[in-house]
């Protein structure tokens, strides 16, 4: 192994050597990586040689990376990263519904540790059991990550007592559908994209008719789950989605500015029909749960609605952004944590993965699928014009979307899994259950996610 170590780095030196004599011979250009910092004569040897050049012509040992993932849509970025790092190979182990801590752990005890993981659960769990490599190091070295512009308080979510456990796999965004012939058939417009929450109301309201079947919203839980704390932030009644405070260590779920935000959702089930409940919508046959039925007028829809969409919709549809509030206009977006493993045998070809989701040609590829980009780049702005994914839609909704994003919180908030945000107001918004349970529930999740924060200091 050290006799490895010191061939490569040798192999590096001899590099890093003939970068310099080229560039003062005049032929220094850019490698053409994308993301790429141009000035990668900065970067230690040691650190990234391989992540400033394409490998055409250097030797390497053929490397398979154990990628934990859930998803079987990625062989399309698999193959662009093969084709940029040649050497190495990306062999997915899939989750098949197994918690991936478990997966983690049973493949180190096994002695074929994964290398990189989606994570599918708060990060702080994973990193008290030492499972995950501080990232801090490795992204201040790379010149793909110190290369590329993001988004101000991009790790914030991914960062706990200061290390950075993860980047985004993906930036997941969230969007108005608008099912544009229903609109049509009650005579209501498309809205614009800086329409209000009362314009979204009124509209739901006018082009709902039980007696057709056809209802202003979809009957899915994502209403609450999204747009209600969404409108408690555009109405500057919490600072953070999910009723977080500004710090993200206490719930204002139960203020009355949120009561209030929670009433009004729940009318468009009880005073408006415009949505209908759980019960409603079973006894109805259950049409008015999927939005490519035709027979509602708005959804909440993200990257992995759009290819059923595409295929199964027979009507036209759009999207729109979040509704502006009396302060702002947010929008609602997800991380997919990406974390390079504790345990993994090849970090540095495995963070070259982890670092490749932020080179041009994938990013390009992620909103190919419906994504957001996470790097901010005027190419990739312009792109959304130009790719198949969004060509006839309201490619400004889509922009707006990634500008105004908030990030979803949770991933190293003590206690998160213990935070009843998302089951009691699916019973209060679709069922019967009584609004002022917020109250009790929300005192005692906010004492005991203060006592965990004190505990893992």
């Amino acid at each position: 192994m050290k006799n490895k170590r010191a061939l490569s780095w040798m192999l590096s030196i001899v590099l890093m050597c003939s970068f310099v004599l080229s560039a003062c011979s005049g032929g220094n250009k850019d490698s053409g990586n994308g993301g790429d910092a141009s000035n990668s004569a900065s970067v230690s040897p040691s650190s990234s040689a391989s992540e400033s050049a394409t490998a055409s012509d250097e030797k390497h040992d053929p490397v398979t990376l154990k990628f934990i993932s859930w998803k079987d849509t990625y062989n399309g970025l698999y193959d662009l990263f093969h084709q940029k790092y040649p050497w190495i190979t990306i062999e997915q182990v899939p989750v098949n519904g197994q918690p991936i801590m478990g997966i983690i752990q049973a493949m180190e005890a096994a002695g074929t540790p994964a290398d990189v993981s989606e994570i599918d659960q708060d990060l702080i769990a994973f990193d008290q059991n030492q499972l995950l490599e501080d990232l801090t190091p490795y992204i201040e070295k790379s010149t793909i990550m110190q290369g590329v512009s993001l988004p101000q308080g991009f790790y914030d979510t991914m960062t706990f007592n200061n290390k950075k456990l993860a980047v985004p796999m993906v930036d997941v965004p969230m969007w108005i559908l608008v099912n544009k012939d229903l609109l049509a058939k009650h005579g209501v417009e498309m809205p614009a994209n800086d329409w209000t929450y009362d314009d979204f109301r009124n509209v739901a309201k006018k082009i709902t008719d039980p007696d057709a079947g056809e209802f202003g919203l979809t009957t899915q839980a994502e209403f609450q789950m999204r747009l209600l704390s969404t409108k408690a932030v555009a109405d500057g009644h919490a600072a953070n989605l999910q009723y977080m405070n500004e710090d993200l260590t206490q719930s204002v779920m139960n203020s009355p500015e949120v009561m209030s935000d929670v009433k009004w959702l729940q009318e468009f089930v009880t005073k408006d029909g415009s949505m209908q409940s759980n019960d409603a919508a079973t006894a109805s046959g259950n049409v008015s749960r999927e939005f490519k039925n035709g027979k509602t007028g708005f959804a909440i829809g993200g990257d992995w609605v759009l290819p059923g969409l595409k295929k199964e919709a027979k009507f036209n549809w759009d999207v729109l952004p979040f509704p502006r509030g009396t302060q702002s206009q947010p929008g609602y977006t997800i991380y997919g944590p990406l974390s390079l493993l504790a345990g993994s045998k090849h970090k540095e070809e495995a963070f070259l993965w982890l670092s490749f989701q932020f080179t041009m040609e994938a990013q390009k590829w992620k909103i190919d699928q419906g994504a957001n980009a996470s790097v901010i780049d005027p190419a990739l702005t312009a792109y959304y014009d130009e790719t198949e994914m969004w060509k006839g839609k309201n490619t400004e909704a889509v922009k707006i979307a990634k500008e105004n994003a908030k990030i979803q919180p949770g991933l190293t908030v003590p206690g998160w899994g213990e935070y009843n945000w998302n089951n009691i107001m699916n019973d209060i918004i679709f069922g019967t259950r009584d609004i002022n349970d917020i109250i009790p529930e929300t005192e005692a999740w906010n004492k005991k996610t203060l006592e965990l924060a004190a505990s893992l200091k």
